[in-house]
């Protein structure tokens, strides 16, 4: 199976300007390089949560916290399953990395320290084991802190047959930040990968009164949700090669070109074949623009199935023997294309089809 293939998602093609604009938007997805290579025999994975208090006195301390931060009680621990859900969700949904198993393990372990000591080689291989897993990853680490800012401001008040008059309203600015750390454990029980990540979120809202304007914020258990959503999902990016959206411009006109306006209308057809092939016959054309533009989209349209070379070859045309703008900077972006699917091709190796 060849991993580097593009998603297309030809429903979320642009067409609404195509009438009053030389350009329309495609939009399609390719695999992304992981940040960090993963052992080859790293195949099979479970993830797992090792943020669960361990003691009453732990969980003292966590309703504690939620109290005077006001972010109300264990939602740091809810935060955590959300952000465990999030990266095998992610490792499953974005990635044919991993064979992924649908159980979230729970490892009991925390302490007060904030990142806790790499788990013991044995007890790894055993819950490895126990899980028909080759490795784990874990989520050992999860802290969020929310801040709230107010400021005054004027708004102008506009009625019917009323002058204009002023008011004053308050605004809060909420900011809920998150930060977490990861490990990978590999077949060995070693640590193969550690990351500590930070990301933050923030939310607006504004009324007469400042608890008018507190009661428009979303509650802080969701808000963390949502930041710890995006934090799984980077991680998830970290390890494994992951699809990531792209767009590219196709040209749907020039200088009134006939096969140019026949292509124009496969396109809105979807009919990419024969889009292609009256753009074949568009880049004969003696204008450099009209021959251009056509190489230009014949190297979109290599793209989209995933022939580099071939829309390697066309935008070098469209740059340098057409002597086209946009198509040198669309030709840097295919040769790191390039590169990179080189990489995810090397990540990918021995990796058996989900």
């Amino acid at each position: 199976m060849n991993y580097s293939l593009l998603r297309f998602a030809w429903a979320s093609m642009v067409i609404l300007g195509l009438a009053s604009s030389c350009t329309t938007t495609v939009h399609l997805e390719a695999l992304a390089p992981a940040s960090v290579p993963m052992p080859p025999a790293l195949q099979r994975i479970a993830t797992a949560n090792r943020i669960l208090p361990d003691s009453r006195r732990d969980k003292f301390f966590d309703v504690m916290e939620g109290i005077f931060t006001g972010e109300g009680p264990m939602v740091d621990r809810a935060g955590a399953e959300a952000c465990v859900l999030s990266t095998g969700e992610a490792l499953m949904r974005n990635s044919p990395r991993f064979r992924v198993t649908p159980a979230n393990l729970q490892l009991v372990g925390r302490t007060r320290e904030f990142f806790l000591p790499p788990m013991a080689p044995d007890y790894v291989r055993k819950v490895c084991r126990t899980s028909q897993v080759d490795g784990l990853v874990v989520l050992e680490a999860f802290d969020s802190d929310m801040q709230l800012q107010k400021r005054q401001e004027e708004r102008v008040i506009k009625e019917k047959d009323k002058p204009d008059r002023k008011v004053l309203v308050t605004v809060v600015h909420m900011d809920m930040r998150i930060v977490s750390g990861f490990r990978t454990y590999g077949p060995e029980g070693i640590v193969v990968d550690q990351a500590r990540q930070e990301d933050h979120l923030g939310w607006t809202s504004e009324g007469a009164t400042y608890q008018a304007a507190l009661a428009g914020l979303p509650a802080p258990e969701r808000c963390i949700r949502e930041v710890a959503l995006r934090v799984g999902d980077q991680y998830a990016r970290r390890i494994a090669p992951s699809y990531v959206p792209l767009s590219r411009n196709i040209y749907t006109r020039a200088k009134k070109n006939a096969h140019m306006q026949q292509a124009r209308q496969c396109v809105q057809a979807t009919d990419w074949s024969q889009a292609a092939a009256r753009w074949q016959q568009a880049a004969r054309n003696l204008n450099h623009v009209v021959a251009g533009r056509a190489f230009y989209n014949l190297a979109v349209y290599e793209e989209m199935n995933n022939r580099l070379p071939e829309a390697i070859d066309y935008a070098r045309k469209a740059a340098y023997t057409c002597q086209m703008r946009p198509a040198v900077a669309y030709l840097r972006v295919l040769q790191d294309r390039q590169q990179a699917e080189q990489l995810v091709q090397q990540q990918m190796a021995g990796t058996a089809a989900k």
